[in-house]
C-alpha cells in the first residue's frame, strides 16, 4: 500500500485530498504546517509528499529544502501544491527539489494522477 503525505493548513483541501487518497488504498498521513510535515515525514517514511507553500511556522520552500536535505528522505518525490504560481514560485519550487509544481485550484483527480505517475517513475514494476 503505498503511503502519502499531505500538508496544507486548508482543512477542507487536506480532506477532500485525504479521502480521495484513502479511497484508492492510500497510506495518508497529513499535516497543517511546515514544522509538522518534516516530523511527519521523518516518522512515516512516506512514498511521496504534497506540500503547500503557504503554511504557517515553515513555508513548502523550507519544508521541501529540509525534506531533500535530509539523506533518509531525500529521495521522496515532493509535489508543490499552491496558489502562489508564479514563474519564480515555480523556479524556487524546483531549486529546493520538488519534482513537481501544481497551481490550486487544483482538481483532485489531476492531483491523484500525477501522484501516481511519480510513483510508476520512483518504483516501476
Amino acid at each position: 500500500m503505498p503511503k502519502i503525505l499531505i500538508a496544507d493548513d486548508e482543512a477542507d483541501l487536506l480532506t477532500v485530498l485525504r479521502d480521495r487518497f484513502a479511497a484508492l488504498g492510500f497510506e495518508v498521513l497529513s499535516a497543517r504546517d511546515g514544522v509538522e510535515a518534516v516530523e511527519q515525514a521523518r516518522q512515516g517514511h512516506p512514498d511521496v509528499i504534497i506540500l503547500d507553500l503557504m503554511m504557517p511556522r515553515l513555508n513548502g520552500f523550507q519544508a521541501c529544502r529540509r525534506i531533500k536535505d535530509d539523506a533518509e528522505l531525500s529521495g521522496i518525490p515532493v509535489i508543490m501544491l499552491t496558489a502562489k504560481d508564479s514563474e519564480a514560485d515555480r523556479f524556487w519550487g524546483a531549486e529546493v527539489g520538488a519534482e513537481l509544481y501544481l497551481a490550486k485550484p487544483a482538481d483532485p483527480a489531476n492531483v491523484v494522477h500525477q501522484v501516481q505517475e511519480l510513483l510508476a517513475k520512483s518504483c516501476p514494476s
